[in-house]
């Protein structure tokens, strides 16, 4: 890489890291602070060992320098991981208290509708950085990519665009509907108890079409895409899986019910490692996993024209 677009991608990546936006509590101004998508005290501090878990590299400066092994786990300090700008100071606390002040219980409408609203917003703040910081390149290295490369940046800006201001509020107002209501039915929900501790933790959004979302998408794509929440939650003796989804969508999501009760252990691997921009590995787990195995599973982290068939997809996670 050229000295001087090192040096340009190194000042992004210092705006992104220190990027605010305004908290997404509805009508709140007040700025946020680093939100954690998977509860630093509960389930990052039961797979950590020493506060440190594996979690995804979202560093751009290593995905222009170092190409593919940009898809890579690195080990990050728990108060570090897992950690998006979604809101204030105060309503960190207020909105997922139903998750972190109370138990956990099996088909509560409300705490389940607070990990999809989590997810969600989440979602909405990945996008917004990544888009930033694309919209940064494109500004600061106008002069030193190649037109091809930037070209590319701006096809994909314009899609990550259309999703925020269309596809993410249609999700955000929702989630704060079912969050609000968890009662009324916008929301469906599956949700498993595994007797054990898993040595993984995830909080993402997925697409219930799988591999054809991307074909269905193009066909309608003045409608917003179907996204359906996925949480790992471990905990000392036991781990929750948590999948929710708009009950508009119910005929795109029924494999999920059924999956989760035949193939659960397949189906939290495929989400959590071919579909997650969010998942935390234990360390005890992720370095008894053979550098062969390593590699499938960042094979299996791209985009599907490279993963290869789901069949293939490694199944690290355990239960």
């Amino acid at each position: 890489m050229d000295h001087k677009l090192r040096k340009e991608i190194g000042k992004i990546e210092k705006l992104k890291r220190r990027k605010k936006f305004q908290c997404l509590f509805p009508q709140c101004s007040d700025v946020s602070i680093g939100s954690h998508s998977q509860q630093r005290g509960g389930q990052l501090k039961v797979i950590s060992e020493n506060d440190e878990v594996f979690s995804m590299n979202f560093s751009m400066y290593d995905v222009l320098t170092k190409g593919n092994s940009a898809f890579s786990l690195v080990k990050t300090r728990i108060k570090n991981a897992s950690i998006y700008p979604g809101f204030c100071q105060t309503h960190d606390g207020q909105v997922f208290s139903p998750i972190e002040k109370q138990p956990l219980k099996k088909g509560d409408e409300l705490q389940a509708a607070t990990f999809f609203l989590r997810t969600v917003t989440y979602e909405v703040t990945r996008k917004r950085l990544v888009h930033f910081g694309t919209q940064k390149i494109l500004e600061n290295c106008a002069k030193i990519l190649p037109e091809t490369a930037l070209d590319n940046f701006k096809l994909q800006n314009l899609g990550r665009e259309k999703f925020i201001k269309h596809d993410l509020p249609f999700y955000l107002n929702n989630a704060y509907k079912a969050y609000n209501s968890p009662e009324s039915g916008i929301l469906k929900t599956k949700w498993v108890v595994i007797p054990k501790k898993l040595n993984a933790s995830s909080c993402t959004v997925f697409s219930p079409m799988r591999d054809f979302q991307e074909r269905i998408y193009h066909q309608a794509i003045a409608s917003p895409q179907i996204l359906s929440s996925f949480n790992l939650v471990p905990m000392q003796d036991e781990t929750h899986v948590i999948v929710s989804w708009l009950a508009q969508h119910t005929d795109e999501n029924e494999w999920i019910e059924s999956v989760m009760d035949t193939q659960l252990e397949k189906f939290i691997n495929y989400v959590a490692i071919c579909e997650s921009e969010d998942i935390c590995i234990g360390p005890e787990l992720w370095e008894s996993v053979d550098i062969f195995t390593r590699e499938r599973v960042y094979e299996a982290m791209h985009h599907e024209v490279y993963r290869g068939a789901l069949d293939e997809i490694p199944c690290i996670i355990r239960i």
